[in-house]
């Protein structure tokens, strides 16, 4: 049982046999490590994120505050992106905000 009260961000990812979360270690699964992750491609057809905090009974959907700050991500890099994250910032930005980023051949 998690006693200490922090914040958890669980990720969500998609799947042809359906939805699962990625094995993550805990102390992995704060909001700058699950930023890093996602802006640097290690999920493929990402969801959703969930913020929770056990020990204040707190769960939230934070999929667009984490999409805002992924985009901030990639727009500074300038990189086209990948068909999945094209998909991601269109799910959540609509898609006048995927517009806003080239995609990859």
């Amino acid at each position: 049982m998690l006693t200490t009260d922090r914040t958890l961000y669980l990720v969500i990812v998609g799947h042809k046999s359906g939805d699962y979360t990625p094995e993550q270690d805990v102390s992995d699964m704060n909001r700058e490590t699950v930023i890093r992750d996602i802006a640097g491609g290690q999920y493929d057809d990402l969801r959703q994120v969930i913020a929770f905090n056990p020990f204040e009974r707190i769960c939230d959907d934070v999929t667009d505050d984490i999409c805002d700050e992924v985009c901030e991500v990639w727009a500074r890099r300038g990189d086209p992106l990948s068909r999945w994250q094209y998909d991601f910032v269109e799910m959540t930005r609509g898609i006048v905000g995927a517009r806003a980023f080239a995609r990859a051949a």
